[in-house]
């Protein structure tokens, strides 16, 4: 049995199958540089998702003379670096390719936007309007909201493949590399070249061969923060595109558009998915909060009639000092103040753009009024340590 892919032409008519020969890449004398990352450049949807690349043969790092392969931006706004290798990844591909995303970890906008303008001959202004488009909002504030890797090659090493999947474990719902695997087929009657496109990290769809106990069935044995994760995770893969991810994004782009830097959230803000909600985390972007703790979050819940949706917009993890001060704030006429949480609460039978218009108003005016009160409260208490 093998779990090799296989492809084979079909004659409809007399219902033959004839199976078509897998080769190297380098049997036909096709390259990485001008043949394969020509055709990913061209076609980034070869990788199973929605790219788009901004730089090609990038090298402008200052204090090395290294160049990547190619250099996207996913729908997230994050930085996709993506690295091809011909018929075999070597065992050090990956290290390669986490040193480029960390040299490019604090790539600003101006940046990004001037290597899309470089790379297709283009303005700047016209280069700033393709990357708001691609990201599905009016601003381009998500760019580089973080970064990962793709990796693809015909074959993958031992090496790669492990360190991989135990960074992706490490990464809690997030999927830091994926392994595209490119394999070459040669019709060798017709002379035709096919290439056959298929990620095997993460596995896409496991969750969906796999049977678990309910998410209402809650104990406390030895490894349930594992399995939490694992569900976590299996999340993340199955809604990382869906409808309800994209009107998050909506509700991000619309809440944050404009807001001074000084209390612009953290970059690494994102959304997440839990065992019956959906929800947006802007963290506070200072520390000792940022990124954990304090945040504002904007949680949606499906109601028991299809279609209709309740939201919430609140910050959690108030101290009760913090609570109060907060408490005193106009920040809207039906909030709510409740242990450690001020939110306020809406309803929607759509997920339609008005109702993401609402939840963003209010998003922003708990960023907007809030944020001073952390930051006078973070001093003070700053003031009392020393």
């Amino acid at each position: 049995m093998t779990s090799e892919p296989q492809l084979f032409r079909v004659n409809p008519e007399n219902r033959a199958t004839d199976r078509i020969e897998e080769v190297n890449f380098s049997q036909l004398g096709l390259r990485e540089r001008c043949d394969i990352q020509e055709w990913v450049a061209a076609n980034p949807g070869i990788l199973g998702e929605n790219l788009l690349v901004v730089s090609k043969e990038f090298s402008g790092f200052d204090r090395t003379n290294e160049r990547l392969d190619l250099l996207a931006v996913d729908q997230d706004g994050k930085l996709v670096v993506i690295e091809l290798k011909r018929d075999d990844s070597g065992a050090d591909v990956h290290w390669q390719a986490i040193k480029y995303a960390s040299y490019l970890n604090r790539a600003g906008e101006d940046a990004i936007v001037g290597m899309l303008a470089r790379h297709e001959k283009i303005s700047k202004e016209n280069a700033a309007d393709r990357l708001t488009q691609h990201l599905g909002g009016d601003d381009l504030n998500a760019l580089n909201s973080d970064q990962r890797i793709i990796l693809a090659s015909h074959r993958f090493a031992p090496e790669v493949t492990s360190a991989a999947l135990w960074l992706n474990e490490k990464a809690l719902g997030e999927s830091l590399i994926t392994c595209v695997k490119l394999t070459p087929h040669r019709d060798a009657d017709t002379d035709t070249l096919y290439v056959q496109a298929a990620t095997i990290i993460p596995l896409p769809g496991a969750d969906e061969l796999d049977v678990n106990v309910g998410d209402n069935v809650l104990d406390n044995q030895t490894g349930s923060g594992n399995n939490f994760a694992a569900n976590l995770r299996k999340a993340y893969a199955r809604n990382k595109d869906d409808e309800v991810t994209h009107f998050l994004r909506k509700v991000r782009n619309l809440a944050i558009t404009d807001l001074p830097g000084s209390i612009q959230p953290d970059r690494r803000s994102k959304w997440a998915g839990g065992t019956h909600n959906r929800y947006y985390h802007f963290w506070y972007r200072r520390q000792p909060w940022s990124n954990w703790g304090l945040s504002y979050r904007v949680n949606l819940y499906p109601q028991d009639e299809p279609g209709e949706w309740s939201a919430t917009v609140e910050i959690g993890n108030c101290t009760a000092e913090m609570k109060e001060r907060i408490a005193v704030l106009s920040l809207h006429d039906e909030q709510i103040v409740e242990s450690s949480f001020v939110r306020v609460e809406m309803g929607t039978d759509t997920l339609n753009h008005d109702f993401a218009e609402r939840i963003s108003e209010v998003t922003r005016r708990f960023i907007e009024q809030i944020t001073p009160v952390v930051d006078s409260f973070e001093e003070e208490s700053n003031e009392e340590g020393d």
